[in-house]
């Protein structure tokens, strides 16, 4: 966990001096961290909508926990969309992994991912390659580092394109013989280009600030822990006309 945060920490300030606006939060309890990294900051038009690459990096220590959805939501003038990308399915990825994707199906560059399994808070680190399934659909292709385990995560784009669901099935949820795994990190960037169609797109900036938020919901449990109620950390990026 601590290589994946350091590197992420490298990747923001490398975006910051090329142009992109950075902003982080942490919730009141200091066990989440959620930060958002847009670029460029400069918004398109109605007419003439914009490119940009957002970065969300999410940090999570809550032991006793698991995570089942993340949802990422953007303010009003953003939106995510695979309209006009190439395609890849679940079942590519499962039997080929990334590699057996089309071209022009990315949603944008590898992230990462990391959890624990507990008891015993084993670490699990993930590279995680997202793919574009349909114009409301991203797939996520999550295949371990270490321990033998390869998934697909399915996100839909609701709400006209401001509003991504990612679920994470049962199989990544208990991993291994039931343990419950409880996630601690991942890191996500949305950049796709195809032709005039944009991953992430943008028509205005409202008052120089895109709100973007991480809401996370958490599942039932082998161990029978308690389940907390959803968590959302929203921060505003700056933005410009």
């Amino acid at each position: 966990m601590r290589k994946l945060l350091t590197g992420a920490a490298v990747a923001s300030a490398t975006m910051a001096m090329a142009g992109g606006a950075i902003a982080q939060v942490t919730n009141p309890a200091g066990d989440a961290t959620f930060d958002a990294t847009l670029s460029p900051t400069k918004v398109g038009t109605s007419t003439k909508p914009k490119w940009h690459s957002l970065r969300t990096n999410l940090s999570v220590n809550k032991p006793g926990t698991t995570v089942e959805t993340i949802t990422l939501s953007l303010g009003r003038g953003f939106k995510f969309s695979g309209k006009g990308f190439k395609k890849c399915t679940e079942e590519i990825l499962l039997s080929s992994g990334p590699s057996g994707c089309p071209a022009g199906s990315k949603v944008g560059p590898a992230g990462s991912a990391a959890a624990r399994l507990e008891p015993g808070n084993i670490p699990l680190d993930f590279v995680v390659s997202p793919f574009v399934a349909d114009a409301d659909t991203f797939l996520f292709d999550v295949d371990s580092t270490g321990i033998d385990i390869h998934d697909i995560l399915e996100g839909e784009i609701t709400n006209r394109g401001r509003k991504l669901t990612i679920t994470i099935p049962l199989a990544l949820r208990q991993p291994i013989g039931g343990l419950d795994a409880t996630l601690t990190a991942i890191d996500a960037t949305f950049s796709g280009k195809s032709g005039k169609h944009y991953i992430v797109s943008s028509t205005n900036c409202y008052k120089k600030k895109l709100a973007v938020s991480g809401r996370l919901g958490f599942s039932e449990r082998q161990d029978g822990a308690v389940v907390p109620e959803p968590e959302t950390l929203t921060e505003k990026v700056k933005c410009s006309k």
